[in-house]
């Protein structure tokens, strides 16, 4: 009697990349490495102007050129229309699979009961400035406060069942964004077609992304704008700050409030309008709101390096209020002229 035959599917990694050269080889040379055999890579080329092209033609992979520069999304379609792969992997330019990574995917949609898996980044990177070591925890830490049956895709590190892919018509390539929002659209659709998405904490990559001060905030606007945008679309924006929205959790969003709350008081309070206990006092609520994530922030890299990135804890919180007043004022405006079922 013979036990049940190995899922060995073919699987097609498609790599979206615009202007990735400097981080597009380990990301291949990390494929290459891959426990999993049964795999074609393709790299779709975004109109790219650095050296991109170069670094894909020295690695075995199908490199595919789109001319015009229609963002990540079209290029994940267009990769998945060359796949011929049963499972697609979708994986930025700047991750770094582990040797597993591919190989637990794989494992993760062997069952029927799952259509989609999403993993989570490492809690240490290579990139050791402040800065973007926040940003890296802050994901890792939402992502480990999200149930594992989620309702987002994440085109950083995710797999698909094709025919699920298919049938959902593939990622929105109207959403041009580049800031973390463009592909999470295509899970909020998954969702509503009853079909599950799985969060597998085990699938864990390295994310390259290195941040300053300037692009740290300007990603956070734009990324907390199309949230806030796509919060307005599919109705969810009151349920925001009870159940938070895709990765963010209902105590990030009531801090983005409270945040701007504390420059408005600490202004009245310097203008002797207000005592200043009511400045401690909303202080500590907001710190209290946060705890969590900055003993999660000690545990990791320490209580000096927890120290330092309050500030950018607090930076962005306002940062992010701003892009989600922004955003759902893009929502809104966006449904008068053409409304949008949310059942789409």
């Amino acid at each position: 009697m013979t036990g049940r035959p190995p899922y060995e599917p073919l699987v097609s990694v498609v790599i979206p990349v615009r202007n990735g050269a400097g981080t597009l080889s380990p990301c291949l040379r990390a494929i290459r490495k891959s426990s999993y055999r049964n795999i074609e890579v393709l790299v779709v080329d975004d109109h790219s102007t650095d050296e991109t092209a170069a670094v894909a033609g020295g690695y075995q992979c199908r490199l595919i050129s789109v001319s015009d520069g229609s963002g990540a999304n079209n290029a994940r379609n267009t990769g998945a229309r060359a796949a011929g792969g049963e499972i697609l992997i979708f994986v930025d330019a700047d991750i770094v699979v582990r040797r597993e990574t591919i190989l637990e995917i794989v494992e993760s949609l062997e069952y029927d009961d799952t259509d989609a898996v999403v993993g989570i980044y490492t809690a240490r990177h290579r990139h050791e400035s402040f800065v973007s070591q926040y940003k890296n925890l802050w994901v890792r830490y939402s992502y480990i406060k999200s149930p594992p049956a989620i309702d987002w895709m994440f085109g950083s590190i995710s797999g698909i069942k094709r025919q699920a892919f298919d049938n959902l018509g593939g990622f929105n390539v109207e959403l041009l964004a580049r800031h973390g929002h463009d592909d999470i659209e295509l899970g909020k659709r998954l969702s509503r077609a009853r079909l599950n998405i799985v969060l597998n904490m085990d699938i864990e990559v390295e994310h390259l992304k290195r941040y300053s001060f300037a692009s740290f905030v300007g990603n956070e606007f734009h990324r907390s704008a199309g949230f806030a945008q796509l919060a307005v679309q599919f109705g969810e924006t009151v349920k925001a700050f009870r159940r938070g929205f895709v990765n963010v959790y209902p105590n990030f969003v009531i801090s983005t409030v409270l945040s701007v709350l504390l420059i408005v008081l600490a202004a009245a309070v310097t203008a002797g309008l207000f005592p200043a206990w009511y400045l401690s006092a909303l202080g500590a609520a907001y710190l209290l709101l946060n705890i969590r994530f900055l003993n999660y922030l000690e545990q990791v890299r320490g209580i000096f390096a927890m120290v330092v990135m309050v500030p950018f804890l607090f930076v962005d919180h306002v940062t992010c209020f701003v892009g989600g007043i922004v955003g759902t004022l893009r929502g809104i405006f966006a449904i008068k002229k053409a409304p949008v079922s949310p059942d789409l």
